[in-house]
C-alpha cells in the first residue's frame, strides 16, 4: 500500500513475505542507481523512509512506522522498520514524508542482545536485561564504562528479524549466545590482517551464517535488548567480543520514538549526521566477511 495515496478507512490490508535483496552486499539498501537492490526480483525505484500507517491489528489500533518502496514493476510496499510484527490488519489512516533515502539493514533489524545474555561487568557477569542506566559494564578499550540507556523491546523473530544463534565456543563465547541479525562481533585474526590491514574488525552476526556453529534460529516472537554507551564500545557477551549499540545508528531515524529517547539523553545527536559517529572497529559488509571466510 502507499501511506501518500491510502485506501479507504476500513480496507483490509493483507500481509506479504517477500525477499529483500541487497544486490551488493553494502549493508545499505537504496534506490536503483545501478546498484540491484530489490525486492521481489524488482528493482527499486524509490524509497521514503518515516511513512506511518495507524492499522486495527489483533483488535488493537497501532500505528506503525517503516518505509514505503515503489518498485519498477509498479507494485508500491510499506514495511516496518520499527520492529512491529505485522498481522492481517484493517487500515485506519496514514502519514508520509517527501524526502527519499536509503537505510542500512540494520533498520530492518535492531543490533541488540536476547534476554538471558551474560555481560562482563567488574562485578562479574550479568544477564543483559537486569543491567541499567548507570551500570559499570566492562569494555576492551577504556575499562569500565557507564551505561547511558537501556532499551529492550519485542519484535517479530522470523524472516529478517531471526535471531543468529552462536554456538558455545564458536566464537570463543562459553555458551551459546543468540543476537539479532545485525548485531556485529569481533572477529580478529590473520585473515583480517591480511585482507584488510586490520588486525580486529567488526562483522554482523548475519554475515556470519555458514561458519561452523553460527545458524539463523527463527522464532514466533524474541526480544532483543540495547545497551547504549556515550561511546561506542567493544563489549563481552559470553566471554565474546562484541559490540554495544551504536549511538549513530540510522535505526533511531527510522524509528521515531527510539530516536526521541535517544536525542533526550544524547541532545548532540539531533545536530550530527548519525554516520559521522565512529565505530569501535572497522565494520565489514557482506561480500568482504565472505572474503573474510575463505
Amino acid at each position: 500500500m502507499d501511506p501518500s495515496a491510502p485506501p479507504g478507512a476500513g480496507t483490509p490490508l493483507t500481509v506479504q513475505q517477500l525477499d529483500l535483496v541487497d544486490w551488493q552486499n553494502n549493508a545499505v539498501i537504496n534506490t536503483n542507481n545501478n546498484n540491484g537492490d530489490r525486492i521481489d526480483g524488482s528493482d527499486i525505484r524509490q524509497m521514503y523512509p518515516g511513512d506511518t500507517i495507524t492499522v486495527i491489528m489483533r483488535g488493537q489500533t497501532v500505528t506503525i512506522t517503516g518505509v514505503t518502496f515503489y518498485l519498477a514493476d509498479g507494485r508500491v510496499l510499506f514495511t516496518p522498520t520499527d520492529g512491529t510484527r505485522l498481522f492481517d490488519a484493517t487500515f485506519q489512516s496514514s502519514t508520509f514524508v517527501n524526502t527519499q533515502g536509503g537505510l542500512p539493514v540494520g533498520a530492518f533489524s535492531p543490533p541488540c542482545f536476547t534476554p538471558g545474555t551474560r555481560i562482563r561487568t567488574p562485578g562479574g557477569d550479568m544477564p543483559v536485561e537486569a543491567l541499567a542506566a548507570g551500570d559499570l559494564v566492562d569494555t576492551l578499550d577504556r575499562g569500565p564504562q557507564r551505561l547511558r540507556w537501556t532499551g529492550r523491546r519485542k519484535v517479530d523473530g522470523t524472516g529478517g528479524f531471526a535471531p543468529v544463534r552462536i554456538a558455545q565456543g564458536a566464537l570463543g563465547n562459553r555458551r551459546a549466545l543468540v543476537v539479532s541479525p545485525q548485531h556485529r562481533m569481533l572477529i580478529t585474526g590473520w585473515r583480517a590482517e591480511l585482507l584488510f590491514g586490520e588486525p580486529e574488525v567488526l562483522v554482523a552476526a548475519i554475515h556470519l551464517v555458514g561458519w561452523p556453529g553460527i545458524e539463523r534460529a527463527p522464532v514466533p516472537e524474541v526480544d532483543y535488548c540495547h545497551l547504549l554507551f556515550a561511546d561506542h564500545e567493544v563489549i563481552f557477551a559470553e566471554g565474546a567480543p562484541t559490540e554495544s549499540f551504536h549511538p549513530g545508528s540510522i535505526l533511531m531515524e527510522a524509528d521515531r520514538a527510539l530516536y526521541a529517547e535517544i536525542v533526550s539523553i544524547f541532545p548532540e545527536l539531533a545536530a550530527c549526521d548519525p554516520e559521522s559517529v565512529s565505530a569501535a572497529r572497522p565494520v565489514l559488509a557482506g561480500r568482504e566477511a565472505r572474503v573474510l571466510a575463505g
